[in-house]
This record gives structure tokens, C-alpha cells and sequence, in this order.
């Protein structure tokens, strides 16, 4: 495993109101970093140090939000830096505002797209809080942009991102996945940080599992423990961030005001389960 996948949360701003979302921060004094160009530029040259601090060849930078679209010039000016230091880029979208205009964008700069998808019903999407102020997630504009997006970039590889909870924990959405045919399908059981409403069990997870056994060479799933401190993420503010559960949130000092070095140090991040997840799953 040569490269090493750094998660951005570039904003908390959504236009869906997911009812399990975690994309909420403590630091609404201040303004998210990605409106400012000359922080994030130190933010990069921070993290572009991790490779060589972690044993790694290369750094992914993994773009999320929030909806990361929703402010398409500062992404494009995140894009450019990124790539101005040699790194990979993802990103994970609900689509709902993607446009010829975006799809290009994605083509052109992303190695890998995810799309959000937890239902294919529109109750369910409406429940979940999956959905505008005007209408719920549109799975047949999603596909026609995964179709664009390929159109452009045959070699792009796309993976679905969906959470299991209370909602949508008896449901199947096998159909969708035969049409789409993404490289990876993630699995994600809810973690009850913020909310644990529509929280579920080991067993309702499982069952969940069962039902898309035929997909198993393509799904990497997660449950709580395997989620907690597996990843490295950076909040929107630049701290490095992990979730304790029941605890909420551990943050670190700004990256750019104490190094990147001495952040990683005031987190809990283990990179044994990082290490061990994505080669279990070839980088799922």
C-alpha cells in the first residue's frame, strides 16, 4: 500500500438535511477554510508532509463535505492547489447539484467519484432527510451524470457510499448497483454521534449485508468500530478531527497554526486499522 488517504470535510454546508449526518463542528465564529485561498495553501503545504511522516509514497486527498459543489470556484481552487503538490484526488457527492459544467470538472480532475445513495424510494430518501426543500434525492438524474462523468473519463472509477439505519435497513438496492456497476460499493452501519434516532443494530446491519451478498467481491463494509479512528480527517476549520462515539468529537489545533506534526499528535488515529482496511479492501 503506497498512498495514503487524507479525508478534507471542505464544508458543513448542505442542501440535504440527513437526519444521521456527523458533518457538524464546533467553530461557527469562524470562516471554513476553503474561502480563503492563501489558508488553504498553507493547509496543503501541511498536509502534503504526511506521506514521508506515515511511511507512504503518496497522499489521496479525499474532498467531502457538507456537498463540496455547493461552492464550485473555491473547489476548483482547492483542485488546482492539490494537484500543484502532486496529489491524488476523490471526492463524495449527492449529485443533486452536478450539471455538464461539474461533470466535466469531476472527469477531468478526479482519479475517483462516490456518490451518496442510501434509498431508491423517495419516502425513504424524504425520511431520512436525503432530500432539497423542493424534492428528494432524483436516482435517474444521479445515473444519467455517473453515464456523462464516464462519457468524459472511462477510466474514472466510481464507488457508491451508503449508510444503513433505521430507514432504509430492510431495503434492497441491488437494482441500482447492477446498473451503475461502481468499482467499490461502501457500507457504512450509522454511527450515532450527533443523533441516535435512527441508529440500528449489529444483527439489522448484518441482514442488511446478507441481502447484497451477490455484490460481496465489490463491498467493503463498516461497522462502528471499524469506522472509529481508522480514518484521518480534517474539519473545515483545518483541525484534525476523530469521532469518540459517545464522546463526540476530539479536535486538534489548527494545522496551519501549530504544523501538521505536532496536530496529529493531539488526535487519536490508529494507522493500524488504516492500514488494515485498505488492505482488506484493496483501498475501498
Amino acid at each position: 500500500m503506497d498512498t495514503f488517504t487524507l479525508n478534507w470535510h471542505i464544508t458543513e454546508a448542505c442542501n440535504f438535511q440527513c437526519q444521521y449526518c456527523f458533518a457538524k463542528w464546533q467553530k461557527r465564529e469562524q470562516k471554513e477554510l476553503l474561502h480563503t485561498p492563501a489558508k488553504v495553501r498553507l493547509l496543503l503545504d501541511e498536509v502534503a508532509q504526511l506521506p514521508v511522516l506515515l511511511n507512504f509514497k503518496t497522499l489521496r486527498l479525499n474532498l467531502v463535505g457538507g456537498e463540496i459543489f455547493l461552492y464550485p470556484r473555491d473547489l476548483l481552487n482547492i483542485i488546482q492547489e492539490a494537484k500543484a503538490r502532486k496529489m491524488h484526488l476523490s471526492a463524495i457527492t449527492n449529485a443533486s447539484l452536478l450539471d455538464q459544467h461539474l461533470n466535466n470538472l469531476i472527469a477531468t480532475h478526479f482519479e475517483t467519484i462516490g456518490f451518496s445513495v442510501d434509498s431508491l424510494n423517495t419516502a425513504t430518501n424524504t425520511a431520512i432527510g436525503r432530500c432539497t426543500k423542493k424534492q428528494a434525492m432524483d436516482v435517474a438524474k444521479m445515473k444519467a451524470h455517473i453515464a456523462s462523468i464516464r462519457t468524459h473519463n472511462p477510466k474514472i472509477q466510481v464507488k457508491i457510499n451508503t449508510v444503513v439505519n433505521l430507514h432504509n435497513q430492510g431495503e434492497y438496492l441491488g437494482d441500482f448497483i447492477q446498473d451503475v456497476k461502481p468499482s467499490k460499493w461502501k457500507i457504512f452501519k450509522m454511527l450515532p454521534i450527533l443523533d441516535k434516532r435512527l441508529a440500528i443494530s449489529d444483527g439489522e446491519f448484518q441482514a442488511f449485508l446478507d441481502r447484497h451478498q451477490q455484490f460481496a467481491s465489490i463491498i467493503s463494509s463498516e461497522n462502528n468500530d471499524e469506522m472509529t479512528q481508522s480514518y484521518l480527517m480534517v474539519d473545515p476549520f483545518g483541525r484534525f478531527f476523530q469521532n469518540g462515539q459517545e464522546q463526540g468529537y476530539f479536535y486538534s489545533e489548527p494545522i496551519i497554526k501549530v504544523g501538521v506534526c505536532k496536530a496529529l499528535k493531539q488526535i487519536p488515529f490508529s494507522l493500524e486499522k488504516f492500514s488494515r482496511r485498505y488492505l482488506m479492501h484493496a483501498g475501498l
